[in-house]
This record gives C-alpha cells, sequence and structure tokens, in this order.
C-alpha cells in the first residue's frame, strides 16, 4: 500500500473531499439522531397529556362539589371543553336564594300540565302572569323539526335561575346559577 504523495496533483483534493463527506455525515447522523428523540419526546408528552384528559371509564360523568352526579351527565377530560358552555355558575348562597323561588314558578306552571300538550307560548303567558319576566323556553320543536312533548324553561330569579321541563302531566324543577353562555336555559342541539 503507498500513501499518496502531496506533491502530485489531485491529492490535497482528496483529503477535503473526504473531509467535507465526513462532516455531512456526521450532520446527516446527528440530524437523525435528533429527529428521533424528538419524535420520541413528543409521543411520550402526547400520551402523558392524553391520558391526564381522557377519564379512565368514559361511562362516568362528572359530580358536584356536594358528591351527587350532576343532573346534566357532564363529561369529563376533553369532553368537558365542549360541554363547557352548559355549565351552570352559582354559589350554594346563590342557589340557595334560587331555590326560594322554585314553589312560585311551580305554581304558576301547574296549571298549564293538564293532560293536555304543551305549548311554549302557553308556558310563558302562564310565567308572565305570575310576575316572571325574564323566561326562556324550547320546544315543543327539537331541532329537527320533530314534535316533542316536553317543553324546556327556564326562568330569571334572584340568585340565578329555576330551570326545568313541562311535560302534558307534570312540571319537573330545579334550581341554579345561569349557564356559561348566558341566560337559564341551553339553547337545543341536533
Amino acid at each position: 500500500m503507498t500513501s499518496p504523495d502531496p506533491d502530485t496533483p489531485g491529492a490535497e483534493t482528496s483529503r477535503v473531499t473526504r473531509a467535507v463527506v465526513g462532516v455531512v455525515v456526521g450532520i446527516a447522523i446527528f440530524a437523525c439522531v435528533g429527529v428521533v428523540g424528538y419524535v420520541a419526546v413528543v409521543a411520550v408528552g402526547m400520551r402523558g397529556w392524553a391520558d391526564a384528559y381522557d377519564p379512565a371509564d368514559p361511562g362516568t360523568t362528572a359530580a358536584d362539589p356536594a358528591g351527587e352526579p350532576t343532573g346534566l351527565g357532564r363529561e369529563t377530560g376533553l369532553d368537558a371543553s365542549d360541554e363547557a358552555y352548559r355549565q351552570r355558575s352559582g354559589t350554594p348562597e346563590s342557589d340557595a336564594e334560587a331555590a326560594r323561588s322554585v314553589p312560585a314558578v311551580q305554581a304558576a306552571l301547574d296549571p298549564v300540565a293538564d293532560g293536555s300538550a304543551v305549548d311554549g307560548a302557553e308556558v310563558v303567558a302562564a310565567l308572565a302572569d305570575a310576575g316572571f319576566e325574564d323566561v326562556q323556553v324550547t320546544g315543543p320543536t327539537t331541532p329537527l323539526g320533530d314534535t316533542a312533548t316536553t317543553v324546556g324553561v327556564g326562568v330569571a330569579v334572584p340568585g340565578g335561575c329555576v330551570y326545568g321541563a313541562v311535560t302534558p302531566d307534570a312540571v319537573t324543577l330545579d334550581a341554579g346559577g345561569p349557564i356559561a353562555d348566558g341566560g337559564c336555559l341551553e339553547m337545543p342541539t341536533h
């Protein structure tokens, strides 16, 4: 084996070429290791993030501070951000103040639940006659245009809202704060 003679033309070019190729290969290897490391870190981070927001049992619902399941069946984790608009705000004191209005709203709506079909205008008129000014109703038509037998009702009262449903045979009411979207009743969805 012979070594190239430094005085031979092109010998210096071979060394420079080898050095450039070595640097390029080193950079390529470094870049590949960096990309693989970055993907691994992101994958582990995403898994941890998803685990933090994904409930172990997707069938569970959120509970209120008293430990009782909520009537809305709200989701937990990432699904909760989708449902945040319907969460009620309020304090135990304001909810208790709103609850004091339930009997008056119940008394105004009981005559509407007389066994005949319930109409939203009839519900509004009964509440207006009882002195309630800020009233919301949904139904009896669903967002898809079908006829429903239930009219949703929300009444703004001191401390929050009285909300529930009026069917031909019953009135079901609860009290609490307004929803995050504003008002006492969420908009119907499909």
